[in-house]
């Protein structure tokens, strides 16, 4: 593949969702049967189908849900949170794929790299770091790293292992690291730090890095905080899977997926709790804000529903669910059984959520259905 055909910007014609079935495997996934051979699937939406309650209803865009093939085919492996720019161009991470740019009127998709380094691992949830013209945070729980890396997929920085306390540093019988190190995202706090979730790891920690200084020379710092929860119900300030962070600006604020516990925890950048808001029986993955029609909105995806039922995009203002899309249930976009990240993005006025599906895996774009 050549350099302008893996940047190049795709007007697509393909339809909007690849499945693989043989996935890789993470702690809290359900796995289905495993197929020899990629198969191209069509989602389309059942006709005048919306999802979603009161104000916050929406529907399914074809248009702008399509994947150029060199995206598509590797969209089973998804799990990648989306990182918004200042400039309205938004960037993830996939598996076995690369880094992906969406431009900011959401129809053009690019493969902006397929180097081995990043196309190789597991790329997780995305961040955006404004600074020196702009830069992302990829975790790789498979490889177990962080890459900080420039807007073109140059590498800036690698974090490996942390050696931070006994569970990063034990070892077993051979000499080799007795826990694993898997991290799931990355918020920059106001204070200058990264903050990352191990949240595929057995610890369960929240690990730091200050970038105040060279992002170049980045590496991490003696403080830490979380851990595992050491029994049944929700735990302050402790996770199940701490999957996903985010920054709250409004108070400064991490807010934490604690996914199997099904809320996400808010605490301060000491890790200290301030609150939870519950996910009403969802298992949320990460949480995305969006300013809207003057209000500020949570966008949380969730790998399951209430009660096992398939994913759903859990809307929230305030500490509440206010509204619950179901992509599969109520649009009829059949490969959404599960669902990893949502955002939500304002384009021309109109509000829209971005969400994948994952084993199987599937993309797509909702628009807000104006009252």
């Amino acid at each position: 593949m050549t350099d302008s055909t893996k940047r190049r910007s795709v007007a697509m014609v393909l339809a909007p969702c690849w499945i693989v079935a043989a996935c890789s495997a993470h702690e809290g996934h359900t796995h289905v049967p495993a197929a020899n051979q990629p198969t191209l699937q069509v989602t389309t939406a059942a006709p005048d189908a919306v999802t979603g309650t009161g104000d916050l209803r929406f529907r399914y865009r074809a248009d702008l849900s399509k994947l150029p093939d060199e995206i598509g085919k590797g969209i089973a492996k998804a799990h990648g949170g989306f990182a918004k720019t200042p400039t309205g161009e938004i960037y993830f991470g996939l598996e076995g794929t690369g880094l992906v740019r969406i431009s900011a009127d959401l129809r053009d998709k690019t493969l902006v790299t397929d180097a081995p380094r990043l196309a190789g691992g597991a790329l997780h949830n995305t961040t955006y770091i404004d600074a020196d013209g702009g830069r992302l945070v990829l975790p790789d729980p498979n490889g177990g790293r962080v890459h900080i890396v420039k807007l073109n997929g140059a590498e800036v920085a690698t974090l490996g292992r942390p050696e931070v306390n006994d569970h990063y540093t034990a070892k077993n019988e051979k000499g080799a690291p007795k826990n694993a190190y898997k991290p799931t995202d990355t918020a920059l706090g106001s204070d200058g730090v990264l903050y990352i979730c191990d949240g595929y790891g057995s610890g369960k920690f929240v690990l730091t890095a200050d970038l105040t200084a060279d992002l170049a020379a980045a590496a991490y710092g003696d403080r830490y905080f979380g851990g595992a929860v050491s029994g049944p119900g929700q735990q302050e300030g402790k996770f199940s899977t701490n999957h996903g962070v985010t920054l709250d600006p409004q108070d400064d604020t991490l807010m934490i997926a604690d996914r199997e516990r099904q809320w996400v925890q808010k605490l301060t950048q000491q890790g200290e709790f301030v609150s939870g808001i519950d996910m009403v029986g969802a298992n949320p993955c990460d949480v995305d804000l969006v300013d809207f029609n003057g209000e500020r909105l949570m966008v949380v995806g969730c790998l399951v529903g209430g009660g096992g039922a398939p994913g759903v995009v859990n809307i929230v203002r305030g500490d509440k669910v206010a509204s619950v899309l179901k992509p599969k249930e109520d649009l009829g976009l059949e490969l959404f059984q599960h669902i990893h990240n949502a955002a939500g993005v304002v384009v021309d006025g109109k509000l829209f959520v971005l969400c994948y599906g994952w084993n199987p895996g599937c993309y797509a774009v909702l628009e807000h259905v104006a009252q």
